[in-house]
């Protein structure tokens, strides 16, 4: 299909428009203009004769009414005769020349005596005045009869050659037309651009848009339909600007997440890997009947047991991940002992604490105890982030935790010493499944249910790096609110 522009299509309902007009124009002049002269000619005539009967009604044929008359036949450049009941001519005035147009057919007279208006047309011949000896003229003679009481009223007035003048306005309207056609051209230019121009601005927007360029938008500032569209154009340019980056960054996040589920599950299977592969060997060797001795026997034992300790953990970090991030699972809030809930997750590190030789500080800097949360789920908050430090902390660190009061809320620091986190891994870490280092211990879990369980919380919490170290902080509040 071929394409058309509006400015071409706007032109053409514009050349259109201009020719139907003046072709209206030109057939109402040439089927109506005779018709309404002659009617106007009428309606004249007749308001003479209602003013002279009124006159000759109310007094005598003086000198008054009769020069009114001679005005009204000077008026009318014609003449006019009183005609009573029985046909005779009672009073006439004008000229006298026109004897011939004095004889009023029957069928007129007739009507006129029944009330009516009638009017006809009659043929004058003249003979001489400027023709030439032997010339005559011929002079189209509208008369009209005005019936009043018993009176009828007779003028005859010359017609002006109206059809000459309709053929000279005909030919000037043909003139016109040309004159129209290109001042039509010119307008529906001007008008066409003034209209097509922020239409193809916005169509470039649009252009733009289906390109996934959103940073173009349209400058019509205007009242009218174009600028409302121009202006919803710019809020759905923005829209999906917003909507498109929106789903980039979900689109990225979710990258990240499926590459750190793979990895995960990589490392699972390896983790699970190993202590499957112990147990079945040291199962097999006491089946065999290797062990020498009890004290072998008790050895291997142990190694399974470790090995089904550390299958057991994983598998409750990842129910309990599942649970907390299933939308489902309610906290139990409570009052409770945080100092005291410190100590107790302290005492589980020692063992640790003697491998590394590291340092434990706890530092109060409120006197402010208890705190409102869920007092299992909490606790394995500070276990996790406990845990997360001595993995991370150097042989011979030390870890400090200290216990602030902001406002209603308890805020509790975990500090280790060791090595900074890049700004680019401080929220890669509270992810699942996420580690720094390949050889870190633990799956890559424990932060994932710390954030879990803070967010339930609605506690605020993060990671702030120091001089010698890394610290991770969160907050409780100090009462139900």
């Amino acid at each position: 299909m071929k394409k058309q522009s509006i400015t071409s299509k706007i032109l053409f309902l514009f050349i259109i428009f201009t020719i139907i007009i003046i072709g209206i124009f030109w057939v109402l002049q040439d089927q109506f203009l005779n018709r309404f002269y002659i009617y106007n000619k009428v309606k004249q005539v007749k308001g003479y004769g209602i003013r002279i009967h009124e006159q000759i009604r109310d007094g005598n044929m003086d000198e008054e009414i009769g020069d009114y008359i001679e005005a009204v036949v000077e008026e009318i450049d014609g003449r006019m005769l009183i005609i009573d009941s029985n046909d005779n001519i009672i009073y006439q005035a004008g000229r006298v020349h026109m004897n011939r147009a004095g004889k009023i057919p029957g069928i007129y007279l007739k009507q006129a005596r029944e009330g009516k208006v009638q009017y006809y047309h009659v043929l004058d011949q003249q003979s001489g005045h400027g023709h030439g000896l032997g010339q005559s003229k011929h002079m189209d003679l509208l008369t009209v009869l005005v019936p009043l009481e018993n009176q009828i009223y007779f003028f005859q007035t010359p017609l002006q050659p109206i059809e000459e003048a309709v053929a000279i306005s005909q030919k000037f309207t043909l003139y016109l037309l040309f004159i129209a056609f290109f001042v039509a051209l010119i307008l529906s230019w001007f008008f066409s651009r003034t209209i097509t121009n922020p239409l193809l601005h916005l169509n470039e927007v649009a252009r733009q848009m289906g390109e996934l360029n959103f940073d173009v938008k349209c400058e019509e500032d205007r009242g009218d339909e174009i600028g409302d569209l121009g202006r919803t154009l710019n809020f759905l340019t923005e829209k999906l600007k917003n909507t498109i980056e929106a789903l980039r960054e979900e689109l990225l996040k979710e990258r990240k997440i499926d590459k750190m589920r793979k990895q995960f599950i990589a490392r699972v299977s390896h983790e699970l890997q190993t202590p499957i592969s112990l147990i079945r060997g040291y199962t097999e060797a006491l089946q065999d009947g290797m062990a020498t001795n009890k004290d072998e026997e008790e050895e291997y034992f142990g190694i399974i047991e470790g090995e089904t300790i550390k299958m057991s953990n994983l598998i409750r970090d990842l129910l309990d991940l599942g649970q907390l991030e299933s939308g489902s699972f309610k906290i139990n809030m409570e009052s409770f002992n945080i100092i005291t809930m410190i100590d107790q997750s302290l005492s589980k590190f020692e063992l640790l604490k003697k491998e590394k030789n590291l340092r434990f500080q706890m530092v109060r800097e409120t006197d402010w105890e208890d705190v409102i949360g869920d007092e299992y789920r909490i606790e394995q908050v500070i276990t996790n982030l406990l845990q997360n430090a001595v993995n991370h902390c150097d042989v011979g660190g030390l870890i400090d935790i200290t216990v602030q009061e902001e406002n209603d809320r308890i805020k509790i620091n975990i500090y280790n010493d060791g090595k900074q986190i890049g700004e680019e891994e401080k929220e890669a870490i509270w992810q699942s499944f996420y580690k720094t280092e390949e050889g870190k211990k633990g799956t890559g879990l424990g932060l994932a249910i710390v954030r879990s369980v803070l967010q339930l919380h609605e506690s605020e919490y993060g990671i702030m790096n120091q001089e010698s170290g890394v610290t991770f902080f969160f907050t409780l509040n100090k009462s139900f609110s």
